[in-house]
């Protein structure tokens, strides 16, 4: 324990002595009087004065009491431990109790006794007693940490961490999260005792230090923003508590500056740092909520297109969903894609222009309380070929404004020039009426057109980079030189789609011709035997649907018939592993786990290969069918649906880069046989002047995706060039569904920080930390009792 002023606590003491010298001094002497008549008297007056007596050190033990009592308050005692200070708390209430016990019951066993006084005390022992145990259960029922006793005014070692997550900015009152967050942090660094060392770790991911001094920490508060890649609050706290932990000044404190909302929290591993926070009691740490504990949002999710690149004439279809939390409530979401206009964006006058001119479509969605609603668009026009960026938007006001917005870009081009190689024995017929159908291509709306030969005619091309996608549909062998070709085909960006089948095989095994290295270069593995299931008892069987190819799948994956198309037979292929240069992944399984179909990373191409054919005949002569996959009955959608989305995905496998996610690097091909070296950058902060970038490796790379927006790329190669992609937030970076307090105790431990919502309870909390727990209030109680006490025994004792 420890004293404000244990000065004080030496004076009451001597003050104390008072009372006993003045009951001492001011008691009457006794007189000797010889009065015969009155000896009867002498035993009752024997017990009269014995009562008078206890009266009176009753009387006295009151007075003295009040003023040590006085002297103690005065001298401000306080404990560093929660507990003890516990235990003090309920020693105090446990003694005022008894006083209050001794005076009730020497006034109940008293002759003369005093009803208004035995209600009285009654009266006030009872309501002790309430809150007595009312205290003990606020007291013992929240665990507390521990404090540093000493001078309230000593320097202190402070790390104030700032939210900075998109959640921040949602608005209440006409004031963002942030803003408040900025404004309670100022706060805080203005409280801080002089000499003070602060630390501003945000979550921004920039590298915590200590500010030279509290201005520096100011002004780092003043020119802190939102950050659209925000990283968890236990990162950023792990990452500045080692430099608490080397800071020599004796008390420390931990501020979190948050809206409390899930995403902020989550945590998959304890870091060590955070272990030793959770465990080191000499650390005050204080969770200020700025948030807003219910708060109501439009949010839109995941924009998903048809395609990321179409013809001129082409359709495309926008999908998405708009969430509501909050009450039902019906908005107009909008549609805006930008016209072409090459001469912008532009610098003029120290500002970015961007175009004006807009293809406008709205809808009317009406949604449901707490749930969310799908709608879409469909947008074709007689387009330019090159990059168009587009925005859905939610229209009217909302509380958080970030998510009300989703970006997208797609590029319209000519029809893909595609080249499909097969046997004489195979039909290709299934393959086009895929990729590019009788109908779509009168009409001048495929997206594909095929050149279709048969596989002695190969030898033929001279160059595949008249072409942007092969497809061999059940090959036979094939010369090394062919496989080179191909591998040099998809390493300058070509697209190689592969269908294996009853062609590739010798004497019940994969020919030689396939097992060659330039062959698994192209195949992504070493082709080996064809697995037999004649019972009809394989399929298709994907373990999860996360590539590009599965887009559409994902929503009905439940309802996929895939056990209505039996596989009988399927090539055995062992994917190469170990080759960071030529990746190769298994995008989908049979039921077996063997390798329906692979993909493999070929410098700026790719190639995927399928085990079994999509070429059979129902019955075919001399053999056994491969599957069932394009049968007539049932209708063969899901093959029809993979195929089509293999041949889009070879062509298109460079078109990620359009819409991606706020943090990843933006990253595209750039021949320059066609394009500029160099390009200027929009970023979507327009205040910025813009960037520029340099092609290395036929490649463009811009890692500064920190913002959801359009990023421009313009340059000039005979005329303007103009490129580009969109980033959007990851879903989650909106959530503003509020933390559970596990998970704050999964970060910083449990009992182990302090919960503040304005500035008073953080006054508070401060005091107690810095300068421990105090009983002033308490004493003051203590003390206002045993006057009213005092007043009461020494009026009504002698009422007789």
């Amino acid at each position: 324990m420890a004293w404000t002023n244990l000065a004080i606590l030496g004076v009451g003491g001597l003050l104390v002595s008072i009372p006993v010298l003045l009951h001492l001094l001011m008691q009457p002497k006794p007189q000797i009087l010889d009065f015969p008549a009155l000896r009867f008297l002498k035993e009752r007056n024997v017990v009269n004065q014995t009562r008078m007596r206890f009266r009176h050190l009753l009387l006295l033990l009151l007075r003295c009491l009040l003023i040590a009592l006085v002297a103690l308050a005065l001298a401000g005692p306080m404990v560093a431990s929660a507990d003890f200070g516990n235990w003090v708390t309920m020693g105090g209430i446990g003694f005022l109790g008894l006083i209050l016990a001794v005076v009730f019951l020497a006034n109940w066993f008293s002759s003369n006794r005093n009803s208004l006084l035995l209600g009285i005390v009654g009266a006030i022992l009872a309501l002790v007693m309430c809150f007595g145990a009312w205290s003990a259960y606020q007291l013992f029922s929240t665990e507390g940490g521990g404090a540093i006793l000493g001078d309230s005014g000593a320097p202190v070692a402070a790390i104030i961490v700032m939210d900075s997550s998109p959640t921040m900015e949602y608005q209440l009152q006409n004031q963002a999260r942030f803003e408040e967050a900025k404004e309670t942090a100022d706060w805080l660094i203005n409280q801080l005792p002089s000499d003070s060392q602060v630390c501003v770790a945000a979550t921004d991911n920039d590298i915590p230090f200590f500010s030279v001094d509290v201005s520096a920490a100011k002004r780092r508060v003043e020119t802190l923003e939102v950050s659209y890649n925000a990283d968890s609050i236990g990162n950023t706290l792990a990452k500045a508590i080692p430099l608490l932990e080397k800071n020599p000044l004796e008390r420390k404190e931990v501020y979190v500056v948050t809206d409390l909302t899930r995403k902020g929290w989550a945590t998959d591993t304890q870091e060590p740092a955070l272990t030793r926070l959770s465990k080191d009691e000499s650390v005050s740490i204080f969770v200020i909520d700025v948030g807003v504990a219910d708060p109501s949002n439009f949010s839109l999710g995941r924009i998903e297109l048809s395609d990321s690149r179409i013809t001129s004439n082409g359709e495309l279809t926008i999908r998405s969903s708009v969430a509501r939390l909050g009450e039902a409530a019906q908005r107009t979401i909008r549609l805006k894609i930008e016209k072409q206009d090459l001469t912008r964006p532009v610098v003029r006058d120290g500002k970015s222009l961007l175009p004006e001119s807009f293809w406008e479509q709205t809808t009317l969605v009406d949604i449901r309380q707490d749930s969310t609603t799908e709608f879409s668009f469909k947008f074709s026009d007689n387009l330019a070929t090159g990059t168009y960026h587009g925005v859905v938007e939610v229209v009217g006001a909302d509380g958080l404004a970030v998510d009300d917005q989703k970006y997208f870009s797609f590029e319209v081009s000519q029809p893909w020039q595609t080249l499909v190689v097969h046997p004489s024995d195979v039909n290709p017929q299934f393959l086009l009426s895929c990729i590019s159908p009788s109908s779509a291509a009168l009409n001048g709306q495929a997206a594909f057109v095929c050149k279709v030969i048969e596989q002695h005619e190969l030898k033929s091309i001279d160059n595949l980079k008249d072409f942007q996608a092969v497809f061999l549909l059940d090959p036979k062998p094939l010369q090394p030189a062919q496989w080179e070709s191909l591998a040099q085909f998809a390493d300058n960006g070509g697209g190689v789609g592969i269908f294996l089948g009853h062609n590739a095989s010798s004497r019940g095994v994969a020919d030689t011709s396939f097992k060659s290295e330039s062959a698994q270069k192209v195949l992504g593995g070493e082709l080996t035997f064809p697995y037999r299931r004649p019972d009809g008892d394989l399929f298709l069987s994907p373990q999860n649907l996360d590539h590009s190819i599965f887009t559409i799948l994902r929503k009905i994956k439940e309802d996929v018939p895939w056990n209505r198309f039996p596989v009988y037979l399927h090539w055995g292929l062992e994917p190469a592993t170990g080759d960071e240069n030529f990746p190769t992944q298994t995008v989908l399984q049979f039921g077996n786990l063997n390798p329906a179909i692979l993909e493999r990373k070929i410098g700026n191409g790719l190639s995927m290969v399928m085990t079994t054919p999509i070429t059979d005949p129902a019955r075919p002569k001399g053999r056994s069918t491969w599957n069932d996959l394009t049968l007539v009955d049932p209708p063969p959608w899901v093959a029809y649906y993979l195929t089509s989305q293999i041949a889009n995905h070879l062509v298109q496998a460079d078109a990620n880069f359009l819409n991606l996610q706020v943090g990843q690097i933006g990253s595209f091909r750039n021949d320059l046989k066609y394009f500029p070296e160099t390009y200027q950058v929009f970023s979507p902060d327009l205040d910025k002047p813009p960037a520029n970038v340099t092609t290395v490796k036929r490649a463009i790379s811009y890692r500064f995706v920190n913002r959801p927006g359009h990023y421009r790329f313009r340059g000039a190669f005979d005329g303007p060039i103009l490129r580009g992609f969109s980033a959007n937030l990851a879903p989650q970076a909106t959530d503003l569904t509020r933390v559970q307090p596990e998970d704050i105790d999964r970060v910083l431990g449990a009992g182990r920080y302090q919960l503040a919502t304005d500035k008073d309870v953080i006054e508070r909390q401060q005091g107690t930390a810095r300068r421990g727990q105090e009983f002033y209030p308490l004493i003051m109680m203590l003390m206002f009792v045993a006057l009213a006490l005092e007043y009461l025994v020494s009026n009504l004792f002698y009422r007789s």
